[in-house]
């Protein structure tokens, strides 16, 4: 993990964080899909994830697994790389579930939709 001098500048302003039931599997899959690097994890005396966090493009995502009244939550995330197609497919061959297939959007991007194994969506969209 960063030391906190170097914390405020290797982060945005807004950090995905994702509580999810098996962050070892959260972080296999965010690898294999999305090209994402782990940073590190924070394991608990029962050996459940604290806290995780990887690096996708230019963005950290944080994850922990739930704890007692927090339990997991999906989530929603658009995630913009170079080509929509190819990261869709690297994210079904990575175990994920099709939403829909990516297409042009008259808003100027293209981008389908994945759920991933621990239940967030994903929408890797390319600019037009």
């Amino acid at each position: 993990m960063p030391d906190a001098a170097a914390v405020a500048q290797e982060y945005n302003t807004v950090t995905v964080y994702l509580v999810v039931p098996d962050v070892a599997r959260q972080i296999e899959f965010l690898t294999r899909a999305f090209g994402a690097v782990e940073r590190g994890r924070v394991p608990r005396g029962d050996g459940s994830i604290m806290h995780a966090e990887v690096v996708i493009g230019d963005s950290i995502v944080m994850m922990g697994e739930p704890t007692g009244e927090m339990g997991p939550m999906p989530a929603a995330i658009f995630l913009r790389v170079p080509d929509a197609d190819a990261a869709y497919r690297a994210a079904l061959d990575a175990g994920a579930t099709s939403i829909s297939e990516p297409k042009d959007q008259p808003h100027g991007h293209r981008y389908g939709g994945v759920k991933d194994p621990c239940g967030n969506l994903w929408w890797p969209a390319a600019r037009l």
